[in-house]
């Protein structure tokens, strides 16, 4: 299984998941074997930048702008699932679309997500959730 996790820093498997998938500064890919972690790799969102410039000169609750970009690099990814606190209607939906699986985090770090996964004990997200 593929994990996508959108993260506010990059500290190996004790990188902070963030509530704000497109504006991450970071997100991690984890490959799962059974109830292992197999590997890990952090990259650095290149279109953070842009999506939080996008964001603050639009107002706080008009999402939108670059996160097309991200999603690409969601669906390059392939991910089997992805964790994260909140996502809009449209990345939700496309998401959905690809198959997706969205789960809402259980702790705060990547490594307590994923393995919160791997257990079984995280939540799936049934429809969005906006801040």
């Amino acid at each position: 299984m593929r994990i996508f996790v959108p993260l506010k820093d990059n500290n190996g498997l004790n990188s902070r998941v963030t509530g704000h998938p497109g504006r991450a500064p970071f997100y991690a890919v984890v490959d799962v074997d059974g109830d292992k972690i197999v590997s890990y790799q952090i990259y650095e969102n290149q279109h953070a930048k842009e999506e939080n410039e996008e964001h603050e000169h639009r107002g706080h609750h008009e999402h939108g702008g670059h996160g097309g970009a991200f999603l690409r690099i969601i669906f390059d990814q392939k991910p089997d699932a992805f964790i994260t606190y909140i996502m809009g209607p449209g990345a939700f939906n496309a998401l959905k679309q690809m198959g997706v699986k969205i789960y809402l985090p259980k702790g705060h770090t990547l490594q307590e997500s994923v393995e919160g996964l791997i257990r079984g004990e995280l939540k799936e997200m049934r429809e969005p959730i906006e801040d």
